[in-house]
């Protein structure tokens, strides 16, 4: 693999880059501190997949198409299915999962930029305590 500092990459990290790799929508390294801190994305007909390194943690979102505002997958889920966003952060492997299913669909789904920002914000004030 190609990718400064991927060889450290959880197991499932790297499967998503090859799997990546081999439909032509490469991971491709936007910043590159170290390999304690990178950013890397990929382009899809889905959105841009963006794959942060920071300090050992690795954190995958998504971004619709022709946006910057990137979610993970309990933030997607949540709109997609219409249910309430999840406060936990799924194991990497399931995020991973999700993703590839995500990118096959290859259908537009339904759901909206709002959706997603509402999903997102709501996690985030439930996790401090000010919504139930």
């Amino acid at each position: 693999m190609s990718m400064q500092g991927l060889g450290e990459a959880p197991e499932a990290i790297q499967a998503l880059a090859v799997w990546l790799e081999q439909r032509g929508t490469p991971l491709v390294v936007k910043r590159f501190d170290s390999p304690n801190f990178q950013v890397l994305e990929a382009e899809t007909s889905r959105g841009t997949i963006e794959l942060l390194v920071d300090r050992g943690g690795w954190f995958l979102t998504v971004a619709p198409p022709n946006s910057r505002e990137f979610f993970d997958s309990a933030v997607w889920v949540a709109c997609l299915t219409s249910t309430p966003v999840s406060a936990e952060i799924a194991p990497l492997s399931d995020q991973v999962s999700w993703l590839r299913g995500f990118v096959e669909e290859g259908a537009p789904a339904e759901y909206s930029l709002a959706c997603l920002l509402e999903a997102c914000h709501k996690r985030a004030y439930r996790g401090m305590g000010l919504v139930d």
